[in-house]
């Protein structure tokens, strides 16, 4: 008999189920499955994409299997809480959450399909045109049709440019947010607690939120940005900086900071969500503190032009 997962959350607003597992612990099997396969690092158009044939197609539950730890070492453009809040704007019907899954990305691709997939009732895969699983991503499409119906979802294209998590990286790191949020079909976004620092943007002027990231987001270019900060469930215009500070002390590791426009509240320990729109210019270093206090005004009245 197998045990019920290890925590479900019915997710009313959006018909949605969050089912998390592991294989110790299998959830109820499910007659029918249609599930969408992949990475889905960020959640971008093609993935969306996917969600969408995997719901559409579906002759019974239509699904998606995620993972509570990335592959890989990063840094990475979605942790599995932001993956959460991506898949509730798709069709699907639930979201299957693999628990301790880097104990299963030493599985062959036999041992995948035998001991995560076929439990769980899967009857129907849909993946993308380059999608691989197992260790070394030695699986395909053709390991898969021995037990699955398979759809293979062409990659989707933004101009000229397939989209692709490894793209929208390469964007970022390039300041180019342009093409990055084209790709994702929504602005770049991080999350983490806003901690205290050092106050140097005080002593001038501009008062700074320090975002702590406990996940290995990509940073984009070390620069200024504007955008929006999401605070106790509000939205705030932002003028957002990434890099080291070089004018006032070089940090060992580029740093989020965020002026939060019209705002004046200490925030300490408050969740934040930083988002991208627009990317103003690179970091640099200023001979003296009033010359940096006035490239920032600078930046703020363009800033409060772009997000007016």
């Amino acid at each position: 008999m197998r045990k019920k997962a290890t925590s479900t959350v019915a997710l009313e607003a959006y018909k949605m189920d969050v089912v998390e597992f592991d294989l110790s612990h299998l959830p109820e099997r499910e007659e029918k499955l249609s599930l969408a396969l992949g990475n889905f690092d960020g959640c971008h158009k093609g993935h969306q994409k996917l969600f969408i044939e995997t719901a559409l197609g579906s002759s019974g539950t239509s699904a998606a299997l995620l993972f509570d730890e990335p592959f890989g070492r990063g840094p990475f453009l979605s942790s599995i809480e932001d993956k959460k809040r991506y898949c509730l704007s798709s069709r699907l019907e639930r979201l299957y959450i693999l628990k301790n899954a880097r104990d299963v990305y030493s599985f062959s691709p036999e041992e995948f399909i035998e001991k995560v997939l076929l439990p769980l009732g899967t009857s129907r895969v849909v993946i993308g045109s380059d999608f691989r699983f197992g260790s070394g991503a030695s699986g395909g499409v053709e390991e898969l049709k021995r037990h699955f119906d398979v759809d293979v979802v062409p990659l989707l294209c933004e101009g000229e440019n397939k989209v692709a998590s490894t793209a929208i990286r390469s964007y970022l790191s390039e300041g180019d947010l342009q093409k990055a949020n084209a790709m994702l079909g929504r602005p770049y976004e991080v999350m983490g607690i806003v901690a205290e620092g050092l106050h140097n943007g005080g002593k001038i002027g501009y008062k700074t939120c320090n975002i702590h990231l406990d996940f290995p987001y990509v940073l984009p270019l070390s620069g200024v940005y504007a955008g929006m900060i999401y605070l106790y469930g509000k939205a705030y215009r932002a003028m957002i900086n990434v890099g080291t500070n070089p004018t006032v002390g070089v940090l060992s590791h580029p740093l989020i900071e965020v002026h939060v426009l019209d705002f004046d509240e200490d925030c300490y320990g408050a969740r934040a969500y930083v988002r991208f729109l627009s990317f103003v210019r690179k970091e640099i270093r200023f001979e003296s503190l009033d010359a940096l206090r006035q490239q920032l005004k600078k930046d703020e009245r363009e800033i409060r032009d772009i997000l007016a």
